[in-house]
């Protein structure tokens, strides 16, 4: 049987730390467990982690990949606080509430998608995040003081509504995605069948590779 918990303060100033997988026994992270880990890139939780507990990623300064599970229900105080090149994090939905200043100064924060049904934001949950300019919470969630930058386009939305655009921010991110891709691998594409001298007379691979491609992922565009 796997640790339950990462204790209190167990990799503290860790430097060497460059990525953190968690596996499914993990359901707590102890307070500052990996407080001020500054070379800390990645950290990627299993199905099973319940609470991130005070100041676990305080000042890891290097934080840009944060993968949460669809069991956590609690980001305790200060959790992320200052990771200030964490730039998109997704909460899930089965988030029930973010305790005061778990992402204050996360200052290349530019979107977060936070879950309709979350009870509560504390105070100054997501100040001094300057790169956050617009967020969508439920008017259901409780909201403490000063929780976003001055600066930050506060929409509130019903439940329903808020899950149905944030279907289609989903929607809009693959299409962007994909715009993105294709002409990368069109290259890659071309340039391994051009070594291959699989592409035969006027190009009738090339045409149908591009045209699976297309039947594959044209629908998000």
């Amino acid at each position: 049987m796997g640790m339950p918990a990462i204790p209190a303060g167990a990799f503290m100033d860790r430097n060497s730390l460059l990525t953190v997988t968690c596996p499914s026994s993990v359901e707590f992270v102890g307070s500052r467990a990996f407080f001020t880990c500054k070379s800390l890139i990645s950290v990627t939780f299993a199905h099973g982690l319940i609470a991130v507990n005070s100041a676990a990623f305080y000042a890891c300064r290097s934080l840009k990949y944060v993968s949460l599970p669809d069991t956590l229900a609690i980001l305790g105080p200060g959790a992320f606080e200052a990771c200030s090149n964490l730039e998109y994090i997704v909460l899930p939905p089965s988030l029930t509430g973010i305790a005061h200043e778990a992402f204050h100064g996360c200052r290349a924060l530019k979107r977060i998608f936070i879950p309709p049904n979350l009870a509560c934001i504390g105070n100054s949950a997501f100040r001094a995040c300057y790169a956050l300019t617009r967020v969508t919470v439920s008017t259901t969630t409780i909201l403490g003081t000063n929780v976003f930058p001055e600066i930050t386009e506060v929409i509130r939305l019903p439940p329903a509504k808020m899950r149905a655009q944030q279907l289609w921010d989903g929607v809009i991110d693959e299409a962007v995605a994909y715009k993105r891709c294709r002409p990368l691998f069109y290259s890659w594409l071309e340039r391994a069948q051009l070594r291959l001298n699989s592409y035969g007379e006027g190009g009738a691979a090339r045409k149908r590779d591009r045209e699976e491609f297309e039947g594959d992922f044209g629908h998000l565009v």
